[in-house]
């Protein structure tokens, strides 16, 4: 039974996200943080003016991507209370669910929208939901990698969604989360594929030249930390500015309301290459879903 539902439920729910995200980058994000989001809980808005509505829609569409986010996240294990399992960094306990998650990664049908909608979820302008997704492919990066069907994914899609979360500074509070997934996808896949150099070699202003000092910096830093910091400079090298000039996000203000973020252009689906969803969503049946 799950065989036949869950291919068909994660692809509708990330096609569904991913058009209403892309309405809303169109109309503009409202809530750039928590302290946003929280302040607009306690204002005393007109619930009846379209400023209200936009940015409740907003908050609406957040609580929903974390939702799914809820969903997804005990397929592989989660961080539970002390009582049973590794205990973690944070004082929780690993709770693994090793049969599940073996069974979801081994069958294509189910892996290809899962990991498709990981990807998006790092994309999202939503810090929370974007965080997660990383950390989530963090701790399943190891049995990614493993399944030689899945390394292309590996590192033309599941990095290229990290680099876009990276070139965002609506992210820029987790930078150094993301930083890591994407030293530990270089450091973990490079030597049994080529994908994570070639998709460094997409990146603007880059040459062999440069990718190959970076590989050389790379393979002489031992610790973790150390790695982190060549991947953060051989990032902003490529940038041509200085860190805080990276990632900035204009702001008008309308005359009547409080200021505005907006972004510039569409939101564009990362290429996610071998694992890419085109079916038409609403051959699955829950068209109802989300209205």
């Amino acid at each position: 039974m799950l065989s036949g539902l869950l291919p068909q439920l994660f692809k509708y729910i990330d096609e569904k996200l991913l058009a209403e995200w892309n309405a809303l980058i169109i109309k503009g994000v409202h809530m750039s943080n928590l302290e946003e989001t929280m302040s607009f809980e306690e204002s005393s808005l007109d619930i009846y003016s379209d400023e209200f509505e936009e940015i409740f829609d907003e908050k609406i569409l957040k609580d929903l991507t974390r939702a799914y986010l809820d969903v997804v996240e005990p397929i592989f294990g989660s961080v539970g209370k002390k009582g049973g399992g590794a205990e973690t960094s944070e004082g929780g306990v690993a709770v693994e669910n090793d049969e599940l998650k073996e069974y979801v990664l081994d069958y294509m049908p189910i892996a290809e929208p899962l990991l498709t909608s990981l990807c998006h979820l790092m994309t999202y302008k939503d810090s929370i939901s974007c965080v997660r997704a990383v950390q989530l492919c963090a701790r399943i990066l190891p049995n990614l990698i493993k399944r030689e069907g899945l390394r292309e994914f590996v590192g033309k899609g599941l990095l290229t969604s990290a680099l876009h979360a990276l070139n965002d500074g609506y992210h820029k509070e987790f930078h150094p989360v993301i930083v890591s997934l994407i030293t530990d996808i270089y450091i973990e896949l490079r030597p049994f594929s080529p994908v994570p150099f070639e998709t460094f070699s997409n990146l603007s202003n880059m040459n062999y030249e440069k990718l190959q000092k970076f590989e050389a910096e790379l393979s002489q830093a031992t610790e973790s930390r150390k790695r982190k910091v060549v991947v953060k400079k051989f990032l902003e090298g490529i940038t041509g500015v200085s860190k805080g000039e990276w990632f900035k996000i204009p702001t008008t203000k309308n005359q009547n309301t409080s200021s505005k973020k907006q972004l510039v252009g569409n939101y564009v689906k990362p290429k996610i290459g071998v694992l890419d969803v085109v079916d038409d969503p609403e051959q699955v049946g829950l068209v109802d879903l989300f209205e």
